[in-house]
Parts: C-alpha cells; structure tokens; sequence
C-alpha cells in the first residue's frame, strides 16, 4: 500500500501548466506526468482545493514518454512536457486547445488541425536570465525555479540557440568577476536581469541589463559584456518592487540607455526586414514565426484596394508584410516603442503601411469613421494572453471587414472571443496550431473567422496613403 504521501493516478487531463491531473480522493497535480499513464505521485504540497506531487514511479508507462534532455528539468520548471516525445506534447496541447473550446460550447463548432511543428531544440531566439544569490550567498544567473523564489543556473539550455547559451556563460562569468551585487527584496542589490535577443537573421544579440540604478560598476558590467555576436548593450533601470522586467512610462515605453553598439536587431519575415528594439515584443521562436506569418498571409487573402488592419500590432509584422499586396495596410499598437520601431521598418522597406501609437478601442472608431467607412478591410488581431478587452470585438464588427484572421497564445482567451463572433453570424474555420513553444503546454493559434456578409462588395474605394496619428 502507497504511504500516505503517494498517491496511485491515472491522470486524464492536462493542466494549463502542463500538470498531469487525476482524481483519487482529491484532485492532484502532477509534474512529470502524462495522462492517461498509471503512475505513484509523491505529493510535495497540499492545497486546498488540490494537491500537488511529482511522479515518484510510473507502473505502466505511456507510448509517449522520454528521457527529458535536460538534467534540471525538473528543478528549473520551464520546460513540463519535456518528458514526452513530440507526439506526446502535440497530442496534449490539441487536448488543452479543445478543454478551452468545449468551456464555450464550441468543441462541435470547431476542428483542430494538426500542430505544426519545427525543432525541439535550439529554437529560442530570446533568453531572460534572473539576477540572485544561491544558497551559499554566491552570485548567480538562472531562470526562476519550480514553485520557489530560487534562482536555477541554466548554463546549457538546450532551448535556447548555441550562441545565447555561450553568451550566458559570459554574463555570469563577468557578474562573478566584478562582483557585481544581485538584486533582492532582502538585501536590495544591483542586477535584477539580463535580457539577450538574438536575430535569426543576421545572428547578431541584442542585449538590456535590468538594474535598479546606474553607477561606474554597473556601466563596467555592461562594457563587459562585449562577447562574440553581441552588437549593442543597453541599460534599463527598473525600481519596482514587483518582479516585472521591464517598467514602462505612462505611453507604454520601455526606457533605456544605449551603452555601446547597436539600438535595435533586424530580424525577417517574409521578406520584409523589422526592427526589434528592447522591450520590443517579437516571437522568441522565428523559426515558426515565419511558417505562422505565412499562414496568416494566405489567410487574409490580401489583395491590391483592400486594406489590412492589423491590431496589436507589435513591431507590425504582418502589415509590413501584407501592405505590398493590398496597396495600404494600417497597424495599432499601445507600446510606443514598438510603433517606432514598426515606423523605421516601413520607411526602410519602402512599403504603404502606418502605424497608430494608441489603444486599440480608441482607434478603431478613429479608424472607421476617418479612412474604413464601407471600405470592407481585411482585420488581423494578435493580442495578448487576455484577449481582446472588452468592446474591441464589437468595434471591430462595425468595420464591417471581409474577414479576421485571428492569432492567440491562449486558446481560452481565444475561444471566449470565438463564441462571441459565431453569436453575430460568423462562422470560424481552419483553427491551426503551431507549436511556437516546444517542451511547454503552450501554443500559439490561428483561425479565420468570416462574417455572414463575406462577398458583399466594398461601397468605396480604398484609403490613401496618408500618415495616422
């Protein structure tokens, strides 16, 4: 008989944080399991409403379980399907994308392509590695550790690209070397991150270091970080007391201070070449970026007078991409430094897109009443984990549009969004998965959603180009 402190599971369902979650007296967590696969849990903490443990034996494995490629899997958390070969976690996310689906009653409205894949390794372009102090006091760089406040060094991460995990070890050898003081809420400190970005394109790193103020030392800290690749290095100081990277201003601006090098990295999708400044949001795999931007292309069927609207529009990816087809393309972003950036690249590239520095909601009625009256746009939204807010879905029916072509990182979100559209007259097809994160339970998801209108013809002429503000 298990002790107490095991528990024997067969898990039948996934969590969204890639727990295996099954039921015996009491629902518990998993880390490290798989559904449907008979295994004895230790439980490590205890909840109210669940428990939670980590797989101490499996007794009949699961046709999709491997040896994890990382030793600390399970210390540094960021990786929770990796004990599952690609089926497996393929498999998983299609169940997590349908759980978020039948929670609005769409299971039976919608069907779940196959996830598209790419590499399980070496595809992270981005790394985000924590400033603290280990259990001896020592200094160290790492990622967040499972369920603590523990920094876990990640020296050889094998998800992220060779040439970050060399530069990782630069950092923290540096950080030691100058005895360059860690951040915490305890003691205080100096260094709170290191952000590295790196181009698939050119294969250059931008890097920002998140201090809490600047001084001789920081500024050597950032001089000595010059490392093979690496093109620029910028400053930011961030005083909050929360654990949030980057703090911005009251326009959304990510400030930093340019210490050498390059401003900004130039990446490529479908032959449009971006900026990307700090603070800027980019895919952190492009790998599968360029096959979802592709996607998203051939979906909005973009073509010479019909414009595209792209909402949360970033670095404007997919305006940059489509205005060449349409003839004008217009995107919206709240962050102030990513519509700058979206600016240079379009002036760079010579092609008809503009960008608003706005919140979405505002802008779209702007939109409609002075450039989109009756001109039937394409619409293209990326928002964030939450979704549209409340009022954008609406705002965006009354542009009247030909199409939207929707892309999320939460199917929840997603999905709630959905329903609403299908409550209209819509209809929502070619649901696609894309397996932008490897070895995680998340996904990133792509539908088209057509109005009951489809081929009704414009009643004006598209735009003009002219600046928006």
């Amino acid at each position: 008989m298990p002790s107490p402190k095991t528990r024997l599971l067969t898990p039948n369902r996934w969590s969204p944080k890639g727990e295996a979650l099954g039921t015996r007296d009491k629902m518990t967590a998993v880390w490290g399991g798989i559904v449907g696969e008979k295994v004895r849990a230790r439980i490590t903490r205890r909840g109210a409403n669940r428990d939670y443990g980590e797989v101490q034996q499996v007794i009949e494995p699961s046709r999709y379980r491997t040896e994890p490629v990382c030793e600390r899997v399970n210390s540094c958390g960021g990786c929770s399907f990796m004990h599952m070969n690609q089926a497996g976690q393929h498999r998983a996310k299609q169940a997590l994308i349908r759980y978020a689906l039948r929670e609005e009653g769409l299971e039976d409205s919608v069907t779940i392509g196959d996830v598209v894949q790419g590499p399980m390794t070496d595809f992270r372009h981005v790394i985000k590695l924590v400033a603290s102090t280990g259990d001896q006091g020592r200094a160290r760089l790492g990622a967040p550790a499972r369920f603590t406040k523990r920094v876990v060094p990640i020296p050889n991460c094998n998800v992220v690209t060779p040439e970050l995990r060399a530069f990782t070890g630069h950092a923290a050898h540096k950080m030691l070397e100058l005895e360059v003081r860690p951040y915490t809420e305890e003691a205080g400190g100096l260094l709170r991150y290191i952000v590295a970005r790196q181009s698939r394109h050119t294969g250059e790193i931008l890097v920002t270091v998140v201090c809490t103020r600047e001084n001789g030392l920081i500024r050597q800290y950032c001089e000595a970080l010059a490392f093979e690749g690496v093109s620029g290095v910028h400053m930011h100081i961030n005083t909050r007391e929360d654990n949030v990277i980057f703090g911005r201003d009251e326009e959304g601006q990510v400030l930093t201070k340019l210490i050498w090098g390059r401003k900004a990295l130039t990446e490529s999708l479908l032959g449009v070449e971006l900026q990307v400044g700090p603070g800027d949001f980019f895919q952190t795999n492009p790998i599968i970026a360029e096959t979802l931007y592709a996607h998203v292309a051939e979906l909005a069927a973009a073509t010479e007078g019909v414009p595209v609207v792209d909402l949360y529009s970033g670095v404007g990816g997919f305006a940059l991409a489509l205005a060449g087809k349409s003839g004008w393309a217009v995107g919206v972003e709240g962050n102030a430094n990513a519509v700058s950036s979206a600016r240079t690249s379009a002036r760079k590239a010579g092609v008809p897109a503009e960008f608003v520095h706005a919140d979405v909601i505002y802008a779209l009625e702007d939109l409609r009443e002075e450039r989109l009256e009756g001109r039937r746009p394409v619409v293209i939204v990326n928002p964030a984990r939450r979704g549209l807010e409340k009022g954008v879905g609406k705002q965006i029916i009354e542009l009247h549009p030909r199409r939207v072509v929707y892309v999320s990182c939460n199917p929840y979100a997603l999905a709630r969004d959905v329903r609403n559209f299908l409550a209209r007259g819509w209809t929502v097809s070619r649901l696609t998965p894309f397996d932008m994160f490897p070895n995680t339970p998340h996904v990133e998801v792509v539908v088209l959603l057509e109005p009951p209108d489809a081929d009704e013809a414009p009643t004006v002429r598209a735009p003009r180009r002219k600046m928006v503000r």
